[in-house]
């Protein structure tokens, strides 16, 4: 079981002539929800900041539930153990 968190997509999209927010968001995920929760609670996350799974696309492709973290966080879950993975690679996990 591994835990990984990975840079939200999107977000060098401009919007009206500038990017659409300064600071990176990032999305902690991990194989199993039960693994993902006890890793969230170790950085302080609330369980209702939990976002679950959806089907989404034309292929109802799942998209695994996963917790919004600032960078600051993000370099804390890495500190604990998260592997930092490319959204391909979160992908390819399937």
């Amino acid at each position: 079981m591994t835990v990984c968190v990975r840079k939200d997509r999107g977000q060098s999209r401009l919007l009206f002539g500038r990017t659409a927010h300064p600071d990176p968001w990032f999305s902690l995920t991990a194989d199993a929800e039960d693994e993902l929760h006890a890793f969230a609670a170790r950085l302080g996350l609330q369980r209702n900041m939990f976002h679950p799974g959806t089907p989404t696309g034309p292929r109802q492709v799942s998209i695994s539930g996963h917790y919004d973290v600032t960078l600051g966080e993000r370099d804390q879950a890495v500190a604990l153990g998260a592997r930092p993975i490319t959204p391909q690679e979160e992908e390819s996990r399937g």
